[in-house]
């Protein structure tokens, strides 16, 4: 948790965030690797300079290893699913397709509440919210 903070509040408002997610999505290790991912939804909400082709290189690698990955890398790595999702209209329905393929995500989440959430679902409720406050 206080990790996933740094990455939110440090790492990806530094001028080295680019170089940190390139290297740290690389690591087959697996808070490092969720790092990196971490770091990949923040920059994807934030309006960075990621392109959007970028982005969809990066749903390309989701899709591909999100089940292989570590426990807690497949958290991550969904959140950027959704994160991506949500940034605009074009890679919405990339990531909401890329999602359908993927399918249920199993993260163990030990002895704690926490749930790990359906990208299709989640991308579908961010975007009727934002529609709903855009219209008041």
């Amino acid at each position: 948790m206080l990790a996933d903070v740094y990455v939110k509040d440090v790492v990806s408002k530094s001028p080295h965030a680019r170089s940190r997610l390139e290297k740290w999505v690389n690591l087959k290790h697996e808070w490092v690797g969720r790092a990196g991912w971490v770091l990949l939804a923040n920059l994807a909400m934030a309006e960075s300079d990621l392109t959007e082709t970028e982005l969809t290189g990066y749903l390309k690698r989701i899709e591909d290893e999100i089940h292989s990955a570590l426990n807690l890398t497949r958290d991550a790595m969904n959140s950027s699913l959704i994160a991506i999702g949500i940034r605009n209209p074009t890679l919405r329905k990339r990531a909401t397709a890329a999602a359908k393929r993927i399918g249920k995500v199993d993260v163990d989440h030990g002895d704690t509440g926490c749930k790990t959430p359906d990208a299709v679902a989640y991308i579908e409720k961010t975007w009727a919210r934002r529609k709903k406050l855009r219209s008041k």
